[in-house]
């Protein structure tokens, strides 16, 4: 179907988007796509990269490049995006933390959601929270125990400061009281391997990452993030069993520079949208952890203002704050 035929079925076919539609459908793409993800190769975030760049490119029949720029907290790689002209060439593999989190745990943030058009939620991510095999707890009420009764004795990984793993142990540490070392690093691959081989003693981890370390027994579950347990760890409780209200879920998504126009914007909507409900994506996004979420480009826009509000709030609770 021509792309202004299918806007007006959408109920998007407005005059300036029409116009805006035919004059942009025979000229984008015309060269290589680019996705900035702003952590290093092997996360969930590269493999989700990868998978909206397969699609991508069998959707328009451009090249799609994925250029890994890890570092200050997401903020090197979505910096870099929100510099390029806003043409639909650039794409940024955006997190929670990248849109909402980081920049209110910055003083002096390099980007904020302000600089971003949004292009397409991918889904919420599930994160698992696990320790080394030896610790002597079974859930997360046992470790907090064990956290108050030995202060500073114990330390936690993250994938970087300003993640929301990060931010959820600090949201435990404000309600419960306990205090552990922070020990960031840049991404979960060179983590999962300090924390099974005992240099720290827990973390969130993506479980695209966690659950092979499970089933091996390098890693002990202790809970789920949501409000219930998931179809892919079934047997590990959920984190709000635990600690009621805790429920938070981080989200994956797309995001181009500020300025995008909304044609170009509309049609990476449409097959994002369409590529995630693929029978034969479904599986794949589920097995890497992530539950599909498709929105529409002005739900999208909806949620990733009003989300960078509640994140914020939620950060200000917490107390954690990064110079």
């Amino acid at each position: 179907m021509h792309l202004g035929r299918r806007a007006a079925v959408l109920g998007l076919g407005a005059a300036g988007l029409a116009s805006q539609v035919a004059h942009a459908e025979p000229e984008w793409p015309r060269q290589p796509i680019k996705i900035v993800v702003p952590y290093p190769p092997g996360a969930l975030t590269d493999v989700l990269g990868r998978l909206v760049g397969e699609r991508l490119n069998l959707a328009f029949g451009q090249p799609v490049i994925v250029d890994n720029k890890p570092g200050a907290a997401t903020q090197l790689g979505a910096s870099y995006v929100a510099k390029q002209p806003p043409d639909g060439y650039t794409l940024l593999l955006a997190t929670v933390s990248t849109l909402s989190i980081t920049p209110a745990l910055y003083a002096r943030p390099l980007t904020t959601n302000a600089d971003f058009a949004g292009v397409a939620m991918l889904g919420n991510v599930i994160l698992i929270l696990v320790c080394r095999p030896d610790l002597p707890v079974r859930d997360p009420r046992e470790l907090v125990a064990l956290l108050k009764a030995s202060p500073d004795r114990y330390s936690y990984g993250s994938p970087g400061q300003g993640t929301a793993h990060h931010l959820l142990v600090e949201l435990i540490r404000s309600r419960e009281g306990f205090t552990a070392t922070h020990i960031p690093y840049v991404g979960s691959v060179k983590a999962v391997v300090d924390l099974a081989e005992g240099r720290f003693d827990f973390m969130f981890l993506d479980a695209t990452v966690a659950l092979a370390q499970i089933k091996a027994g390098k890693l002990k579950p202790l809970a789920v993030t949501g409000a219930k347990p998931c179809e892919i760890a079934p047997d590990v409780p959920a984190l709000a069993e635990f600690f009621p209200g805790l429920d938070l879920q981080p989200w994956m998504s797309v995001v181009a520079p500020l300025g995008t126009p909304g044609a170009i914007a509309q049609r990476l909507n449409d097959e994002i949208n369409k590529a995630i409900a693929l029978p034969a994506v479904v599986p794949r996004l589920r097995d890497a952890g992530v539950e599909p979420m498709a929105m529409t480009l002005q739900m999208f826009e909806d949620f990733m203002r009003s989300d960078a509000r509640r994140w914020a709030d939620l950060v200000k609770l917490s107390g954690a704050k990064i110079e």
